[in-house]
């Protein structure tokens, strides 16, 4: 049977603390105001108590400095723990005396803060110290630890514990931006991906890592499900680091998804503005453009691709495939005289296409003969088409004998 719980003995507790912190014990004397505070409301709601725990744990944190500066075997860890531990007791503290004072002025009585000026000043030689921690955690590859240090720190830039009145009033330069950057990277390596969005704004006034920051914020916003902030951060990043090539990707991928190859078509001709050379993206806007019924625009794509790459096996087959198709819409628009000169023309042109299907798959073939999925069936149809039972007989031969392909 379990004993009952002992009764909540206020100035008891205190008297215990007072004796630890007399004796040096301060982990103790804490840890007697945090069991206190965890068995009896009475001393949670009770903002000296929290007071009162700062007063020890601002010793463990002096007893830590000492051995900073004395160089005897720190523990740096350790260290920032207790400021972190002191900025939270510190401010639950302040919540808990605004809490009680809104209750006392609820009933009509005059209630002031007692505390908050004290409280402050005991956080404040230490507010640096949370950008440092969060810092160190960040080169060890502690990502939830920085993101935790760097959060407290700008969650309490303007706290009205500090910025109530003077002279609490925070003196920490304009560092947000830095402390933003550092705390939306932390956050996306944590998987905290609240935290990204909290800081991404600010963060962004960073330029040098602008790219790195659009890319993680609409990671991130996707992960969360907000597909709207995802697409325009994706667009912002485009907008402004077009060669940062994760924001053409994914935007041509979601629009391809969706159906919009219009849209994806821009961002492939913006590339192809940008980069003439790069024969992936003149590549993309040859499919685009064929997704989009384009034919001869998706043609003159393909044809810069073999201009840039020689032995461009893909382009080559996607123009053997155009004229293909070209040939069979010329076919369907023959005329059904076929004595006249009307159709003795349009039959040349389809036989002229074929002509032209023929090379490009050739070529397909010449530069990847292992890859017959590119070029077989064209060919195969483009000879049968142009009456070549010569070269038809030699594919099927080769064909059906044993290659190394």
């Amino acid at each position: 049977m379990l004993a009952p719980p002992q009764p909540y003995r206020r100035a008891s507790i205190v008297k215990s603390y007072r004796t630890c912190m007399k004796e040096k014990r301060f982990a103790q004397a804490r840890q007697l105001i945090a069991d206190a505070m965890q068995s009896h409301p009475e001393a949670a709601a009770d903002a000296t108590l929290y007071r009162l725990q700062m007063d020890a744990i601002g010793e463990l944190i002096g007893s830590e400095n000492r051995k900073i500066y004395l160089q005897q075997q720190p523990d740096t860890a350790t260290y920032f723990a207790y400021i972190s531990q002191l900025f939270l007791t510190g401010l639950q503290c302040d919540s808990v005396e605004q809490t009680n004072l809104l209750a006392r002025q609820a009933t009509g009585k005059k209630a002031t803060s007692r505390l908050r000026s004290t409280v402050a000043a005991l956080l404040m030689p230490y507010r640096k110290n949370l950008v440092g921690a969060g810092k160190w955690h960040y080169r060890r590859g502690e990502y939830t630890q920085a993101f935790h240090y760097l959060d407290l720190y700008a969650r309490t830039k303007e706290h009205p514990l500090f910025t109530a009145s003077p002279p609490t009033t925070v003196a920490d330069p304009d560092d947000l931006t830095e402390v933003a950057v550092l705390a939306t990277l932390s956050a996306y390596a944590a998987e905290c991906h609240n935290g990204v969005m909290r800081y991404l704004p600010q963060a962004l006034h960073d330029t040098a890592v602008e790219a790195q920051l659009f890319e993680v914020g609409s990671k991130s916003a996707a992960i969360l499900g907000d597909t709207t902030e995802m697409v325009r951060l994706l667009e912002d990043g485009f907008y402004t680091h077009p060669l940062h090539e994760y924001f053409f990707l994914t935007l041509t991928r979601y629009y391809n998804d969706l159906g919009r190859y219009d849209q994806a078509l821009q961002k492939a001709q913006r590339m192809t503005q940008l980069q003439p050379l790069r024969r992936d993206y003149w590549y993309m806007v040859g499919k685009e453009q064929l997704l989009m019924q384009q034919q001869e625009e998706a043609l003159y794509s393909f044809q810069q691709c073999v201009e840039i790459q020689a032995d461009d096996a893909e382009s080559f087959a996607a123009i053997g495939s155009i004229h293909l198709k070209q040939a069979h819409d010329a076919y369907a628009a023959l005329p059904t005289a076929n004595a006249t000169a009307a159709y003795k023309a349009q039959k040349a042109a389809v036989n002229q296409f074929y002509q032209q299907a023929r090379t490009a798959y050739e070529a397909a073939r010449r530069f990847a003969e292992n890859q017959p999925d590119l070029w077989l069936s064209g060919l195969r149809e483009a000879y049968f088409k142009l009456n070549k039972g010569k070269e038809l007989r030699a594919l099927e031969k080769y064909l059906a004998s044993p290659h190394d392909r």
